[in-house]
């Protein structure tokens, strides 16, 4: 097979030469003759188109291609389906403040804060303070903090990622507000995706469409993004049972250790409710419900009603098709736990018709370590792989033996919101949304989406400064390279000592270092991720 092989200057101008001398009676090509300086001109040229054609080359392979180029050969090898992770803005809360204490200041969306070097970040949020607010910093008292409220970097990337305190600065103060600050770090802000991570992430993708193998699931997962919660999947891990076939685990993160979100389908609400006559309940908190939730009014007999709107924190809007009469006045109030026959016919309605072995859960996936209940109405409590076999990817229900006439299913249990309930419905499809989620596993395979257990690394390093370096700068240098390593591995990666020394080698103004923990890799596994924080690190 013909390859293409560039030669170089030296090597055209020789051959041109031993081509003119053996087909013609010219015989001085010295350096200083017309006919050699004639053909050294011709062989530069031509020795600039082979150069010319091995860039040429180089723009066309994934090995070689950086930047805008290597964007352009992974839409011609996948159009549309694989892209170049894009920055990410780094988020976290914000309390403001002010000298008095009367009268209600609001902050509105939109409200801009900064570090002293200029950081911008943006409310997204509405804070308010009011003559009760409850005291955020200490020593303030109350009715001087606002809430915690939600903020966003104007500009993406790592530079958003700031420690606690440093956001004190307005861009535009807003009225009734004299101070700003960030109680906690922030954190999620990513760079753009660099040239080596895509080539890579590529190379997988191409090698996984195989589809249905751990590889393929693992690099169809990785960079999905939830439209809902905006949280990306940037470490993937299939784990597949040796011993019981057909039975795998992904595990999922989002690079920070924290993309586990939950709900649970029994919530009791602190505070009271107060009926308002129409459509109204207030509570003081609505933590835990979302529409479509039901919710328990403690009243005599007891109501159950389905939410239709939510303001946080404030009020619930119900659903009252049956007029049911409502007293005036305050009580306790409680998410209530999911009536699983809700919809069959009975009689009395929402109960079974006798018959059933299968019933389905309305929230998937269901968190297997914590507590799941299923009551019935006529047997009790029921024992889970004696009277059913719950599916926790899928909800499923399998009833043995099958339900009688009347009995009703009560379920109580957590269930995986999210960035995990994202991924597993990308890993079994949604059948209701083929073409967007057409689903990764094989059929008959049973797929778990879980978060890997974080297990924090403690280091303990001395370092000796090169003379002319600042040691404070050269230990907040030290301090970084320790997390900027540890937080980048993936699920399972070991974290090998000999790699942390390097990286903390190549700080600038490091002479040299003692590392006393970790006193040798540390091994983990294939359920675990390595992750550190400022607080497990000591840098002297």
């Amino acid at each position: 097979m013909p390859t293409f092989t560039p030669k170089s200057h030296e090597q055209i101008l020789a051959a041109m030469i031993a081509k003119i001398v053996s087909r013609t009676n010219l015989s001085d090509v010295g350096d200083a003759s017309v006919v050699k300086h004639v053909l050294s001109a011709a062989a530069r040229q031509d020795s600039e188109q082979y150069y010319q054609m091995t860039l040429l080359l180089q723009l066309f392979s994934i090995d070689t291609a950086t930047g805008d180029d290597l964007d352009a050969r992974a839409k011609e090898i996948q159009p549309g389906l694989i892209s170049r992770l894009p920055a990410q803005k780094a988020v976290g809360v914000v309390v403001f403040s002010r000298r008095g204490t009367t009268g209600t200041v609001a902050i509105p969306v939109g409200t801009r804060a900064k570090t002293a070097d200029g950081k911008i970040f943006t409310t997204t949020t509405q804070g308010t303070i009011s003559a009760t607010s409850a005291e955020q910093i200490t020593g303030h008292g109350v009715g001087r903090d606002s809430n915690f409220v939600s903020v966003i970097a104007v500009a993406a990337g790592t530079a958003g990622n700031v420690t606690s305190g440093v956001v004190n600065k307005f861009d535009s103060k807003p009225a009734g507000v004299d101070t700003v600050v960030n109680l906690s770090p922030f954190t999620q802000g990513k760079d753009l995706e660099t040239d080596d991570s895509f080539r890579a992430r590529l190379k997988a993708y191409i090698a996984s469409l195989s589809r249905c193998t751990p590889g393929s699931m693992e690099a169809q997962i990785v960079g999905q993004q939830d439209p809902v919660s905006g949280v990306t999947a940037l470490f993937v891990k299939v784990y597949e049972d040796q011993i019981n076939r057909g039975n795998i685990i992904v595990y999922v993160d989002d690079g920070t250790g924290t993309a586990e979100s939950v709900a649970r389908t029994a919530l009791t609400l602190t505070g009271t409710w107060t009926w308002n006559g129409t459509t109204t309940v207030l509570s003081t908190d609505t933590t835990g419900v979302v529409t479509g939730d039901f919710i328990r009014l403690d009243t005599s007999p007891t109501l159950f009603f389905q939410i239709s709107g939510i303001v946080p924190n404030t009020s619930v809007t119900i659903l009252n098709p049956g007029a049911a009469t409502i007293p005036t006045g305050a009580a306790g109030s409680s998410k209530a736990t999911e009536n699983a026959t809700l919809g069959l016919d009975g009689p009395p309605p929402n109960t079974a018709v006798g018959g059933e072995t299968t019933l389905w859960l309305n929230n998937k996936p269901v968190k297997i370590a914590e507590p799941f209940t299923i009551t019935s109405s006529t047997r009790g409590l029921l024992v889970i792989n004696t009277d059913y076999i719950l599916n926790a990817a899928t909800g499923q229900l399998d009833f043995t033996p099958a339900l009688v006439l009347g009995e009703q299913i009560e379920a109580n249990y957590t269930y995986y919101t999210g960035l995990i309930n994202f991924v597993q419905k990308i890993v079994d499809g949604d059948p209701n949304d083929r073409a967007n989620y057409p689903g990764l596993r094989a059929a008959g395979i049973y797929a778990l989406v879980q978060v890997p257990q974080v297990l924090l690394q403690n280091v303990t390093v001395t370092v000796t400064v090169l003379e002319g370096y600042d040691q404070a700068s050269v230990r907040a240098g030290v301090r970084e390279a320790i997390k900027n390593y540890i937080n980048a591995l993936s699920i399972s990666g070991d974290v090998i000592r000999a790699d942390l020394i390097r990286h903390i080698m190549d700080v600038a103004g490091v002479y040299d270092i003692l590392m006393t923990a970790p006193a040798a890799n540390v091994t983990i596994l294939d359920d675990q991720m390595a992750r550190t924080t400022d607080s497990n690190i000591v840098v002297s």
